[in-house]
């Protein structure tokens, strides 16, 4: 496969040694827009209030590409990744370190109920991770969103986002001490927000 160059002042200069070409299920943003909507490939559908869309800092096609685990119930009732107390912290994060562009989105479009939020205590003590077999159905509209997105890298956020994208059952830990290649996209692991201690 035919090798490309690109250079970031976020990641360096770097080589890429295999070109991500998904077979796509979207094409374009409208069709993303309308797939996604109307999906119903896994229980999700049933108790969303609304299908939770990526949401950017200027520009869709950005640098940086963030992927969280789920939307909470915030991102659920206003329909756009990371708008609750979680992506409140994330973007005094993004703005300490001066990013030009950046686009947030989740595995799952769709808010498993009882979805942990960064303020909120889960019911019974217990949060709602999506499945394995929920991320896998949006799965292919993750990959059409990278392909329409074309970031330089992307970080991952939580477990759930991080071994989905990366196709392991790795220890978490040991995936955020680990360099990570996906096609020709760095990678990067790290907490997600809403994991940040509430005490």
């Amino acid at each position: 496969m035919a090798q490309s160059r690109f250079k970031s002042s976020f990641i360096g200069d770097r080589l890429a040694l295999a070109k991500f070409n998904p077979n796509l299920v979207c094409h374009s943003w409208q069709e993303l827009e309308t797939y996604t909507n109307n999906c119903q490939a896994c229980g999700l559908h049933k108790s969303r209030s609304q299908v939770v869309a990526g949401r950017h800092n200027g520009n869709r096609e950005a640098d940086l590409l963030i992927i969280g685990e789920a939307p909470g119930r915030v991102e659920d009732e206003r329909g756009l990744a990371f708008v609750g107390d979680s992506g409140k912290l994330l973007d005094i994060m993004l703005d300490s370190v001066g990013l030009e562009s950046w686009y947030l989105t989740n595995v799952v479009r769709c808010r498993p109920l009882g979805n942990r939020t960064l303020f909120e205590t889960p019911r019974n003590g217990l949060s709602r991770n999506p499945t394995k077999a929920e991320c896998q159905s949006c799965w292919g509209f993750l990959q059409s969103e990278i392909a329409l997105v074309k970031p330089l890298a992307i970080l991952v956020l939580g477990k759930v986002a991080a071994r989905t994208l990366l196709g392991t059952a790795a220890k978490f830990e040991k995936l955020m001490r680990t360099k990570h290649q996906y096609f020709e996209y760095p990678v990067w692991v790290a907490y997600h927000p809403a994991s940040t201690d509430r005490a």
